[in-house]
């Protein structure tokens, strides 16, 4: 990879690779690495403990992760958050992290509405067969929810369409009680 980088980011001699990556390089490489990152420790938990126990601990994970940068997000960037407005650009960020590509969020009613038809995270899920991404998504929006406006906050969200069932996207409906 230092050598593909080195060839290709133009890196002169002498000089550092690093100088020569712009931003949306480094934010590529860190979609891609999250992702992979993701599929590898499933992998080597699967292999070790078995699916059940991967697919599991993948969903805490996902749990985890989404509540601490909702976080960060309400700590470093939305101090005062308002829904759904707050929630709207907690998605952006989120999705534009995670290279979430061909997606569409919109409000009906009073849920709002992600539709994905191009995820990096549900290719390599069905490449593999070996999971449904179903699960973790629905964790990751409520962290995402809770670490923005607090644990209390009564999230529903459900998972109605999913790619690796055969849908024409993965549809996700997102509503907050009381």
């Amino acid at each position: 990879m230092v050598a593909y980088l080195n060839n290709n980011c133009g890196a002169e001699e002498g000089g550092t690779m690093t100088q020569n990556l712009t931003n949306e390089t480094i934010l590529n490489l860190a979609r891609l690495s999250v992702g992979r990152l993701d599929g590898a420790w499933f992998m080597a938990v699967a292999k070790k403990y078995g699916i059940e126990a991967a697919w599991e601990m993948d969903v805490e994970a996902w749990k985890q992760f989404s509540y601490v940068m909702g976080k960060n997000i309400r700590k470093n960037l939305i101090t005062e958050p308002v829904w759904p407005g707050s929630f709207l650009n907690t998605l952006e960020i989120a999705m534009n992290l995670l290279g979430m590509r061909g997606r569409s969020v919109s409000m009906e009613g009073n849920a709002i509405i992600v539709r994905v038809t191009d995820c990096d995270i549900q290719k390599a899920i069905a490449k593999a067969g070996i999971a449904d991404c179903g699960i973790a998504t629905v964790e990751t929006y409520k962290g995402l929810a809770h670490g923005v406006f607090g644990k209390d906050t009564d999230i529903v969200v459900r998972h109605t369409k999913n790619l690796n069932h055969g849908d024409d996207c993965c549809e996700v409906m997102i509503e907050r009680s009381g």
